[in-house]
């Protein structure tokens, strides 16, 4: 025969006897199929029927997937707001800068009048009126 040829093969030798066909062999029905083939086939024929237009498994399925996908876009959107149109951080921050200058004004303010308040009261000191009657002043009363 020429190399290529879609002939059929050739037949068996004549000395040898052809062996026979079982019946399933015949009419083409194969073993029983494995227990995960048709554990398989279940999940698929179950899902082909939950999974399309109208039933209630592809109506969660599709409410889940539109919410995350909405969500999505507001998150991306009140990102965007905040990149670009949030002014009242700038506002926040004059009015903290304020505030601190207030503080530091008001520190100033207490520690002036502290200092007045002491020099007043210190010039209204007299040791002589911490001693003991006609004894001698005690050294950590003096100033």
């Amino acid at each position: 025969q020429a190399r290529g040829s879609l002939a059929s093969p050739p037949p068996p030798p004549a000395g040898r006897p052809q062996p026979a066909m079982s019946a399933k062999q015949i009419e083409g029905s194969a073993a029983k199929p494995s227990f995960f083939s048709r554990v398989g086939a279940s999940i698929a024929t179950t899902a082909r029927s939950n999974l399309r237009p109208g039933a209630g498994l592809y109506s969660l399925l599709f409410g889940a997937v539109a919410g995350v996908t909405i969500s999505g876009v507001v998150y991306a959107g009140r990102t965007l707001q905040v990149l670009l149109f949030d002014h009242d951080y700038y506002k926040l921050q004059s009015r903290k800068r304020y505030y601190e200058k207030q503080l530091l004004f008001t520190r100033e303010q207490e520690e002036t009048q502290q200092a007045h308040y002491l020099s007043a009261m210190a010039s209204e000191y007299d040791p002589a009126a911490c001693r003991m009657p006609f004894k001698a002043l005690d050294p950590k009363f003096r100033f």
